[in-house]
């Protein structure tokens, strides 16, 4: 993933969009924000609904407020990281939504306004297929026209196409004739990878969502990105050729649609794949219809919760009743992985380390107290964290590069970061004097002489501070002086120097 640590106030001036002359607005950078999300459950109508609020802090102190609806359930205050990029989210331009394409997960999400007046709340999430080898452009557009029914490249057809550019629509999984019946099956099991001429495919539902909700002159942009989106990427049905319903798309409303025969049904709770501790809804994606073809997706009932910061395998329950009491239940399994490594971050570049801090015991230790390793939000315990000291090893003074890693639990291994330790393993030497007599006129003086004529070195570091005191010996009439040095690194030396002889004059 594109994970960066910078959370800068980033002004991105965009270019102003052809049709519609529309100026995107520039917006505070909050890459990677985390999301302290509070949920709560309300009751509605008998059924469970979830809100989540979002408290999102920016640059400078300031705090972003939003809501959206989600249906994890979640007893954690966990703090989830978010890398969508919402510095360049447009400015409301009178319309309800603003659509963004991820060409290289294949997802579409579409965005609502924020209290400021930009397009920064996911309120929805599909699967989609986009244009095999790129075929679909990367850009910020406007949408045009719309078609119930639109002839399309090949001699196929598609249901709810809506022009993005030029030639590139949203539209259903095409159709062999203008006939509901002859969905080609195929393609519709390619949901979620490329497999277009270039237009953005859908489910029918999501199509006709797009179609009926989203007014001519919507932003849409499409980009790349390994981020599928906060809402995370939805599963899209598969259907099995041999069964002969399957020339139908199994979420189309039309009453005559035979899947939907066995009264109500919840589509798209296939096999999820999360990754720890990032932003993601367990609701995306999930709709529910009666044999009608009428939408029950508001009144599905989700029981189970998923750990998003724990790796593991959990299921989540979904169940809804229609207007005649039938009711319909599907599991879905939510898998949290960890594929993404520990970051490390370090207060300095260089390190200074005195012979105690560089001792064999205390060296790894030393150098790791300036380093921190995070996963997902979440900071880890120290010993997660090592050093390659070899550089190290038999020096007692220089500057030598350290390299320093970080493992999480899941076993992966962050980008290696490289310091430089500057070492002094050694305290500064004092030697005798050339002289042991002498007369002063003050204490001070003599402590002043002593500290120029008592030799002290340091050839690493350098002399920080040297401390001279002394002692009269009555049996011997000399004085013994006590010298204590300490370098730049704090290494400190000691010595008990004899046979000293003071005196005393007036200055008078």
């Amino acid at each position: 993933m594109k994970i960066q640590k910078v959370i800068g106030l980033t002004l991105l001036i965009l270019s102003i969009l052809t049709a519609g002359g529309i100026f995107l607005m520039p917006k505070r950078h909050l890459w990677l924000m985390e999301r302290q999300s509070q949920y709560t459950v309300e009751n509605q109508a008998g059924k469970e609904a979830c809100m989540q609020s979002v408290d999102v802090m920016a640059d400078g102190g300031e705090r972003q407020q939003g809501t959206f609806k989600s249906s994890v359930q979640n007893d954690m205050d966990t703090p989830l990281m978010d890398g969508e990029d919402y510095s360049v989210a447009p400015a409301d331009n009178g319309l309800p939504y603003y659509v963004k394409v991820n060409r290289q997960e294949n997802v579409v999400t579409v965005y609502a306004l924020d209290d400021e007046g930009y397009y920064t709340k996911p309120v929805k999430a599909m699967v989609c297929s986009v244009g095999r080898n790129q075929a679909t452009p990367t850009g910020t557009f406007v949408t045009g026209d719309k078609y119930e029914w639109r002839s399309l490249v090949g001699g196929v057809y598609g249901q709810y196409a809506y022009r993005i550019n030029g030639p590139i629509m949203f539209h259903s999984v095409p159709y062999y004739t203008m006939n509901k019946g002859s969905l080609e099956t195929e393609e519709f099991n390619k949901l979620g990878e490329a497999a277009s001429l270039g237009c953005v495919r859908l489910s029918v539902l999501d199509a006709k969502w797009i179609y009926d909700n989203c007014p001519r002159g919507t932003i849409v942009t499409i980009y790349d990105d390994d981020y599928a989106g906060p809402l995370g990427k939805p599963v899209a049905e598969k259907l099995d050729s041999d069964d002969e319903r399957s020339s139908w798309d199994p979420t189309d409303p039309d009453v005559n649609n035979p899947w939907h025969e066995e009264g109500p049904r919840i589509l798209g709770t296939g096999t999820r794949v999360l990754e720890r501790g990032w932003s993601y809804s367990v609701s995306s994606g999930i709709v529910a219809v009666d044999r009608d073809g009428n939408d029950l997706t508001d009144q599905i009932t989700i029981e189970g919760t998923v750990d998003i910061m724990t790796v593991g395998d959990y299921r989540i329950t979904y169940s809804v009743e229609d207007a005649q009491g039938r009711t319909a239940e599907a599991t879905a399994l939510f898998r949290v992985q960890d594929t993404i490594a520990p970051e490390i971050v370090f207060d300095d570049a260089t390190i200074k380390l005195n012979h105690v801090e560089a001792s064999e015991v205390n060296c790894m230790s030393s150098i790791l107290s300036h380093f921190q390793a995070t996963d997902s939000g979440q900071v880890l315990p120290s010993d997660c964290l090592q050093a390659d000291v070899s550089s190290l090893e038999g020096k007692t003074g220089g500057s030598f590069p350290v390299t320093v890693v970080a493992t999480d639990a899941s076993g992966n291994v962050s980008e290696p970061v490289e310091i430089l330790v500057h070492l002094d393993r050694q305290a500064p030497l004092i030697r005798e004097p050339l002289r042991k007599q002498f007369t002063a006129v003050t204490e001070q003086d003599l402590r002043d002489q002593l500290a120029e004529a008592i030799p002290v070195e340091d050839h690493e570091s350098g002399v920080e501070q040297v401390r001279i005191s002394w002692v009269w010996e009555s049996d011997t009439d000399t004085y013994t002086v006590l010298v204590t040095a300490k370098d730049r690194y704090g290494n400190v030396s000691s010595k008990f120097l004899y046979n000293f002889m003071f005196s005393y004059q007036s200055n008078e």
